[in-house]
């Protein structure tokens, strides 16, 4: 039985929690004068920017809007992130634990909620193409219900071409660990990264178990009991 890795990237992979945060703020303070306040920023982290910007205008919003703020916040974004350019990596770990992976024949993906187009920005930073192949980047076009919703896992492991008890997930949200537990992984393993929820993830039921940094896992233990036929 092929096995794989499953991963989300923002807040797992990439732990960008202050940046998207800053990036948000100025957004709503430009838009509404206000600030984004911590507590309504940890409930909506996850969700697709639609969502999202339905929540902030409490109402359901035209697709050419969404689109207009969408992508104003996405430049928003891009601009806090190439001012900390020179600061920014992959989660401590995450590369050595990609190239254990690789090399123990293990499928790997990128399954996020973050938009397509920025998935592009972030190979520019991190190279990510070293690691997975571009149809193992599944990012949101559009067209996929943000978690916890279990299509873009379900759509990942048909990708990946593997049975969902033989994937292990990776994700830093309890609408990400909600959204793998939905779509029947074998495992979800809560990542307690920067500006996390660390206090729920860390003691949800559908979580294997939680970890301060990929360093900590034993990799040889990893995938016991999802023996290769």
């Amino acid at each position: 039985m092929d096995r794989a890795a499953i991963f989300d990237f923002n807040g797992t992979l990439f732990w960008d929690s202050e940046i998207n945060y800053i990036s948000w703020n100025n957004c709503i303070e430009r838009w509404f004068n206000r600030p984004y306040t911590r507590e309504l920023y940890a409930q909506l982290n996850g969700r697709t920017n639609e969502e999202t910007l339905e929540v902030l205008y409490g109402k359901k919003l035209d697709s050419r809007f969404v689109s207009k703020k969408s992508n104003e916040k996405t430049a928003e974004y891009l601009r806090v992130l190439e001012s900390q350019s020179q600061s920014i990596s992959l989660a401590r770990g995450a590369e050595s634990l990609f190239k254990a992976l690789i090399d123990d024949g293990i499928k790997i993906a990128i399954a996020t909620s973050a938009p397509t187009d920025l998935m592009v920005h972030y190979e520019r930073y991190f190279n990510l193409s070293r690691f997975f192949k571009d149809e193992f980047i599944i990012s949101s076009d559009g067209s996929i219900p943000s978690k916890p919703d279990p299509t873009i896992y379900l759509k990942t492991i048909e990708r990946l071409n593997v049975d969902p008890s033989s994937c292990i997930v990776f994700e830093d949200t309890k609408s990400g660990i909600l959204s793998a537990h939905k779509a029947k992984v074998n495992k979800v393993i809560a990542i307690n990264s920067d500006g996390s929820d660390i206090k729920t993830t860390s003691t949800m039921k559908e979580t294997s178990m939680s970890i301060d940094s990929f360093e900590d896992l034993k990799f040889k233990t990893l995938f016991d009991g999802m023996e290769d036929q």
